[in-house]
């Protein structure tokens, strides 16, 4: 078990997005015994149950484990921690994510060998190994209009929280190269 630590989003902001504040929430997932159920049985329930949807129910549930000291900040349901970056760029989704994907692209900004590609979905998302450091590096991709794109960066499979400062400090200086990078090809077009 883990200290409890506050969720990960105001109160107002839960009980605007599933109906009730951590109190009520809390309340009624100890009245019904999730401190003994495990993070998909409660999430279902809160589906099923209380009628919010998916995300919601992942949040609440991911908060309620933090509360009550399950879930240490940035530890996922199989015990690994994670931590996260985003970067807007001067660049549309196209180009951002070609600079992610291709080799040689991603070889201009990024030391080479750092990444091995594992998935892909054009324009929205991309996995990738980290040879360096081990786990895996998800990237969620978003068009913010014109000539503008942002990715956000989901490191996972960290060994322990000891590790998410370095790991978020590490990736938001390559996103800053990576902005440099895309900068640099739009001036010289």
């Amino acid at each position: 078990m883990n200290d409890p630590a506050p969720p990960q989003m105001s109160d107002d902001a839960v009980q605007r997005g599933s109906g009730k504040t951590w109190d009520e929430w809390r309340a009624i997932l100890d009245a019904w015994g999730a401190t003994n159920k495990p993070h998909d049985e409660i999430a279902q329930y809160l589906v099923e149950d209380h009628g919010i949807d998916g995300w919601w129910a992942q949040g609440v549930t991911v908060g309620y484990e933090r509360l009550i000291g399950r879930r240490a900040v940035g530890q996922r349901a199989d015990g690994t921690f994670s931590t996260s970056a985003s970067r807007t760029v001067l660049a549309g989704i196209e180009e951002h994510f070609v600079a992610w994907t291709d080799d040689t692209a991603r070889d201009a900004w990024l030391t080479p060998g750092i990444l091995s590609l594992r998935t892909a979905q054009e324009h929205r998302s991309a996995r990738f190994d980290d040879n360096e450091y081990g786990g895996i590096v998800a990237l969620y991709f978003s068009s913010k209009g014109e000539g503008k794109s942002s990715v956000n960066i989901q490191i996972e499979k960290l060994p322990s929280p000891d590790a998410i400062p370095e790991r978020k400090s590490i990736w938001k200086a390559r996103l800053d190269d990576l902005a440099t990078y895309l900068e640099n090809a739009r001036s010289t077009d």
